[in-house]
């Protein structure tokens, strides 16, 4: 594949890629569930301090990975319908 999202890093404009999937929900809130136990976390925006990204969405997608590494970029085979 040409443009394979997991050659680079995750991008805000991937949450509006529907040809790059999402990743289950499980993983979703494993993500997240690190995210908020982490002092890194800005509680009130969401935002990681670290990467500044709005973590309720970059969870969701699969070649996002945390900077800290406390949870990694997966593939998936998933691909958001319409």
């Amino acid at each position: 594949m040409a443009d394979d999202p997991f050659d680079r890093p995750a991008t805000p404009w991937d949450i509006f890629n529907k040809n790059l999937g999402r990743v289950d929900t499980d993983i979703a809130t494993e993500r997240i569930a690190f995210c908020n136990a982490c002092p890194e976390l800005r509680s009130k925006t969401r935002q990681c301090k670290q990467c500044n990204c709005f973590m309720d969405i970059k969870v969701k997608l699969p070649n996002a990975y945390c900077p800290l590494h406390k949870w990694e970029a997966v593939r998936v085979t998933f691909k958001e319908e319409g």
